[in-house]
Parts: C-alpha cells; sequence; structure tokens
C-alpha cells in the first residue's frame, strides 16, 4: 500500500528572496534575479559563466558547521528553504 504524503507548508530559496512571500513579490514586480558575477573567485578559477541567479541565503548564514559540511550544497538549500 503506498504511503501518504501530507505537505503542510512551502519554502523558497531563490534568486529573488530568501521565502516565499519575498520571491512571490518579485515575481509579480517582474525583478530579475539575475546578475553578473562579480565574485573573485570567477577570475581565479576562469570560469566560463559571468552571467548567473545565485540564491540570497547563503546556506552558511543559517546551517551550523557540522551540519553544512554533511550535505552536499543541493541539500544544504532544501534545508534552508525548509
Amino acid at each position: 500500500m503506498p504511503k501518504k504524503i501530507v505537505i503542510t507548508g512551502i519554502g523558497a530559496t531563490t534568486p529573488l528572496g530568501g521565502d516565499v512571500p519575498t520571491t512571490w513579490d518579485a515575481l509579480l514586480a517582474g525583478v530579475s534575479g539575475t546578475h553578473a558575477l562579480t565574485h573573485p573567485w570567477v577570475e581565479t578559477y576562469e570560469l566560463p559563466v559571468k552571467f548567473a541567479a545565485e540564491a540570497l541565503v547563503r546556506p552558511e548564514t543559517v546551517l551550523d558547521r557540522p551540519e553544512a559540511r554533511r550535505l552536499d550544497p543541493v541539500s544544504q538549500l532544501a534545508v534552508v528553504s525548509a
């Protein structure tokens, strides 16, 4: 028998905001979440990409160091969004 899943909330960590209301308001206002990358590491690592849509909330500002080290970057963003 399949297990039932109940969704009890929604979260978002996007280039437009760190939560659902902020992201939604920015979408409705037509705000773009993309911008030129100006980080020093872009040149240091000679990245071919110079334009991106980065998440506004940095996982390290929310997760403690041991937790962040256990999780890959995608999982970090998922936990921050929750």
